[in-house]
């Protein structure tokens, strides 16, 4: 505002040289404007000589009331525009640094929700790989408990025939024997023979 201040007094200060210039090149050019018909240029007509000095007052009282009235008005409107354009620029940067907050915590917000669910499901997979593991353990464990109790059963069932075998076998060699010899035999001989038989075939 002070160099807008300073321009103007220069500018006011010209204007009032210029025209005291152009007066003292108008005295020097009367004659030709005489000559020209232009009798308002005609300084040496004591009329135009004395409007001289009231055209330097009307342009000092100019200059004062620009000074006094015009330059304030300007200037204040001047100032309060640089005011609104420096308030709206602090409105800018502060709604610039608090959009850019909000981002950073919308992607720092973003980046925790990424990660807890990252590790929830983690969490999920793990359990799921456990339980499975689990229940395969379960199932291994009584698949082989049945597995045993089933070789259980087979060789105790395998056992049973065997005896029921061997009994029948003797039975039927003392019987075959007794039709055959037409005597009775000692069951303990009967028995050693046979066993000697298995013995020898197995």
């Amino acid at each position: 505002m002070r160099r807008f201040s300073a321009s103007f007094f220069r500018l006011a200060a010209s204007l009032v040289a210029g025209g005291c210039l152009g007066l003292l090149l108008a005295s020097v050019t009367a004659t030709n404007a005489m000559a020209a018909g232009m009798p308002q240029m005609d300084f040496s007509n004591s009329l135009v000589l004395a409007q001289a000095p009231w055209l330097l007052v009307i342009f000092f009282i100019l200059f004062l009331t620009v000074k006094g009235i015009a330059l304030p008005r300007v200037e204040n409107v001047l100032v309060n525009r640089r005011q609104r354009i420096d308030q709206d620029l602090e409105s800018a940067r502060q709604a610039k640094a608090q959009a850019d907050k909000a981002v950073e915590n919308l992607i720092k917000s973003r980046n925790e929700a990424a990660a807890e669910a990252q590790a929830n499901i983690d969490n999920i997979i793990n359990q799921s790989r456990a339980a499975a593991n689990e229940k395969l353990r379960e199932v291994t464990a009584r698949l082989d408990q049945e597995m045993q109790q089933s070789e259980n059963r087979i060789a105790a069932a395998r056992n049973d025939a065997l005896k029921q075998i061997d009994q029948i076998s003797k039975e039927a060699a003392q019987t075959l024997l007794q039709q055959l010899l037409g005597e009775n035999i000692d069951q303990t001989i009967l028995d050693k023979k046979i066993h000697q038989v298995i013995t020898a075939k197995s």
